[in-house]
Parts: structure tokens; C-alpha cells; sequence
């Protein structure tokens, strides 16, 4: 082991691989690979594998929105201006987004198009906010520039935009147009490099024949097909047609990046005080249930001193495999645990034994 500099922080060859290990909640997590570059005609070539920053997602809204810009798409009057004043409150106050996602605290900012300063303080006196965060009702189009600038600023963690066809299209743009989608890229671009989260809202183009809308698919996104390259990932929001509660909402990930494709957290809102909730999710665990299974997981395997395949692991937590499968995936991306393929004769998908990295 060669100490890197940093005292809490190592370099560290495992199976070959040159890597960067920092302590984490006093655990070793790989958080880059240690590379070696070429520079040919003005590119720099390296080899594939990994990347720079191992599984490092910095979640502002734990399994939903990371930095970057985050669309989320819906139907008028399906709530998700509420839904986004409530995400403004909770990374504000620091408290559980939809009474089961963490968040990373920080200042919000909400930039509100669609609809006027006494219809939004009417909602927040209804809502009863705990903490204020900041709201600015600017003259659309929105000035890009200012925007920019408020992103540089490092003021706020978050901004909300309500929402891209108010205050991000005009008489000279439209959500349709090549235009829009490059300065959806840019946003998104500089609020990564700033380290900033941005959620804009957008609006779902209506059912064929006035059906009830039974999912959603990236093809329902209002506006160029090319905003979903744009962006970090993509939500949508919509009415249940067959509600098993009242206010019955689904809320599912489209991609691309961060989120998981085709999840859905089945949402119950409230009128009375603009209430929102998980009640279930498409795959049978909530959010805090995964956090603590993967808890559970890491112990397990420090515990054990010994690598486990995915039957023993979801054995000894009395849980599913595709559970324990889908938590250990997630955590060897965020290199808190190793994997190892079992070797095997003949051809087929491997398996692998998950353990803790050594030190």
C-alpha cells in the first residue's frame, strides 16, 4: 500500500489495477481508478474501464435527482408543481422528500413560470412550509445569461424551473426546435461542472384520442425528440387510471443516467395540504428499506471475512435474490463492495461472489 498524500486516502493495486482508495463512514471505498493516458492528435486516449470516478453518484434527492438537469415530465393539474415545492422544502429543511428519500441539504432556489406570486403564496400557506426556500417569478422567456450566473454563483444546491415551456421558450424558440435541446445541453453541462442540481419541469404531450394514460414512454415528452440526450435523466408524472387510493399517482424514470429505467414509485398526493408520499415502488422495496438492506449487506460481509454469492447473501437477510442482486449491483457501482467472477467451464453469463475491498 503507497500513501497517496492525503491522509485518508491510498493508492492500492488490486487485481492488477492501480486504484484510489478513500475511507468513507471509516470504510474503504474505491473512488477512482488510477490510469495512465495518451495524448495522439491533440485526444487523450486511455484504456477503457471504470472510469475516473468509481460509481460516485453525488444524489441531491437519493434514487431520483443527481447534478445535472433532471426533466420532469406531466399532464396539467397532475401535481408536480406541489411535488416540486415539496423537493424545494425537503433538501431545504434536510428532511425525507416523499416521506422516504434522502436528501443532501443544501439552499433552493425556485424560478415559478407557470403561475403567479399569490397563487404560489396561497399554495405555501395550505402546504405550511417549515422553511423557506427562495423563489424568484421573472418575466419570461427566462434570461439564460442570469441564469448562468446563478448557477456559478454557488448560492444554491438546487434550482427548480417551473417550467421549460414558460420560461425557457418564446416567440423565437420552442420546445420542438434544435435550439431548445442545445440549451437544455448546456445547462446541463455547466451545472455538472458547477456541482449543481437543476429539475424542469415540462409537460407530456396528450394521450392518442383522449385516452386515460395508462404509462408513460420517453416518446410522450412534449417537444424535440433530442431532449432526452440533453439531460441527466427524465420522471414522469401522471393521474393513476385505475387509482387503488385516493389521489393515486405513478411517477416513473425514463433513464438516462442516475435513476433506474422503468422504476416507478406509486405516489399518493393530498389537497388538503398538498401532501406527498411513496406508498409503493414497481419493484416491491421501498427507499428506506433499501437503504437499510444495503446497511445490512455491508455488515454482513465485514462480518463474514469471506465472499458470498447472491443466494447466500439474500438467505442470510431474508430477502429476495433480485433484491439482494439489485443492491449488491448498486453498490459494487458505488465501489463500497468487490466482486469476483466464480470461474467456470464453457460459455454463459458469469457469477460473482461479492465481498468487502481489503485494506
Amino acid at each position: 500500500m503507497i500513501n497517496a498524500g492525503a491522509p485518508d486516502s491510498w493508492e492500492f493495486e488490486f487485481d492488477e489495477q492501480p486504484v484510489l482508495l478513500e475511507l468513507v463512514d471509516s470504510q474503504p471505498v474505491v473512488t477512482a481508478i488510477v490510469r495512465s493516458t495518451n495524448r495522439i492528435g491533440g485526444l487523450t486516449i486511455e484504456r477503457a474501464g471504470g472510469g475516473s470516478q468509481v460509481g460516485k453518484i453525488n444524489w441531491t434527492l437519493q434514487g431520483f435527482a443527481a447534478q445535472g438537469v433532471v426533466l420532469l415530465a406531466g399532464e396539467g393539474g397532475c401535481g408536480k408543481t406541489s411535488l416540486m415545492y415539496r423537493a424545494a422544502e425537503s433538501i431545504q429543511e434536510g428532511d425525507l422528500f416523499l416521506n422516504e428519500v434522502e436528501v443532501r441539504k443544501g439552499d433552493v432556489l425556485v424560478i415559478q413560470g407557470d403561475e403567479p406570486r399569490r397563487t404560489a403564496e396561497n399554495k405555501f400557506r395550505r402546504m405550511g412550509l417549515k422553511q423557506s426556500f427562495s423563489i424568484s417569478y421573472p418575466d419570461p422567456p427566462l434570461d439564460t445569461d442570469a441564469l448562468s450566473k446563478v448557477i456559478r454563483s454557488g448560492d444554491f444546491s438546487t434550482i427548480i424551473i417551473d417550467s421549460a415551456t414558460s420560461l425557457l421558450t418564446g416567440e423565437r424558440q420552442e420546445t420542438s426546435d434544435e435550439s431548445f435541446v442545445r440549451m437544455l445541453y448546456n445547462i446541463n453541462k455547466l451545472c455538472e461542472q458547477q456541482g449543481v442540481l437543476a429539475i424542469i419541469t415540462t409537460h407530456l404531450n396528450k394521450p392518442i384520442d383522449g385516452q386515460l394514460r395508462k404509462t408513460v414512454t420517453i416518446h410522450d415528452i412534449s417537444g424535440r425528440a433530442g431532449i432526452a440526450a440533453a439531460v441527466t435523466d427524465i420522471w414522469a408524472v401522471w393521474r393513476d387510471p385505475n387509482p387503488r387510493w385516493e389521489n393515486h399517482y405513478n411517477m416513473i424514470c425514463l433513464g438516462k443516467r442516475n435513476c433506474r429505467k422503468d422504476e416507478v414509485w406509486l405516489l399518493q398526493g393530498g389537497d388538503e395540504d398538498y401532501y406527498w408520499e411513496i406508498k409503493e415502488t414497481s419493484d416491491g422495496i421501498l427507499p428506506q428499506e433499501t437503504l437499510l438492506q444495503s446497511q445490512k449487506i455491508k455488515l454482513l460481509l465485514t462480518d463474514s471475512k469471506k465472499e458470498m454469492n447472491l443466494t447466500e447473501i439474500s438467505k442470510q437477510l431474508g430477502t429476495s435474490y433480485e433484491v439482494a442482486r439489485r443492491i449488491c449491483s448498486d453498490l459494487y457501482d458505488q465501489g463500497l463492495i468487490n466482486r469476483t467472477p466464480v470461474k467456470k467451464t464453457g460459455r454463459g453469463r458469469p457469477s460473482y461472489l461479492y465481498g468487502i475491498f481489503p485494506i
